[in-house]
């Protein structure tokens, strides 16, 4: 079944796709391909309890996600009703067409590769196009970068997924942008793998 987590990053309109095929931690909640649902969620009201970031953010620094995301600004973390916050650290841009989320995959690596090629066979039943899956190099393990466009959010999604031998880790860019754009540079060049290669040897290593 062709997973997909929605989160909207919060005080922005942006809807983040937290693992289009990458499914996050396991005490996130994913849902059934169809991209129903896919409207941001509210911004943090004073009735709504705030989390302290996640300890992935001294991973992800400020300073790395600005290399991706214009004027980048931590995301607050707001407290789900129910079950445990998803340990996952997010960004958004200044205008909130931009995020930059990092997070563990629950998944194991061979399945997040055979989610995202069945994705790319059949992306019209995610509300997808353009999806493309790469090999990436240098990175982890192993590791591939996954690209598509999310035509409901109208959003060019990224994600880089890698295994580091003891995790799988998720990083994904999410922006809007009204009309589909294939990919202008190879896996090798893209800022998402750079990030994630700047970052890899920081990440935590228990599970």
């Amino acid at each position: 079944m062709r997973r997909r987590l929605f989160r909207a990053a919060a005080g922005s309109l942006t809807v983040l796709a937290c693992g289009l095929l990458a499914a996050c931690d396991g005490t996130a909640h994913s849902t059934p391909s169809a991209a129903a649902g896919t409207t941001a969620a509210p911004s943090p009201t004073p009735s709504m309890k705030t989390l302290p970031p996640s300890q992935l953010c001294t991973v992800l620094t400020v300073n790395v996600a600005e290399r991706i995301v214009p004027d980048a600004r931590l995301a607050a973390r707001v407290s789900p009703d129910k079950g445990t916050a998803p340990d996952v650290c997010d960004y958004t841009s200044a205008d909130g067409r931009s995020t930059l989320s990092l997070t563990p995959a629950s998944r194991t690596y061979a399945a997040e590769v055979s989610a995202a090629h069945d994705l790319a066979a059949h992306p019209s039943s995610a509300a997808m196009s353009d999806v493309r899956v790469d090999t990436v190099s240098g990175l982890g393990r192993q590791a591939f970068r996954e690209t598509a466009y999310q035509t409901q959010a109208k959003q060019r999604l990224t994600f880089v997924v890698w295994n580091t031998g003891t995790r799988n880790w998720v990083l994904t860019l999410a922006t809007v942008t009204p009309t589909p754009t294939a990919p202008t540079t190879a896996p090798d060049t893209d800022t998402v793998v750079w990030a994630a290669r700047s970052i890899t040897a920081k990440l935590p290593t228990d599970r």
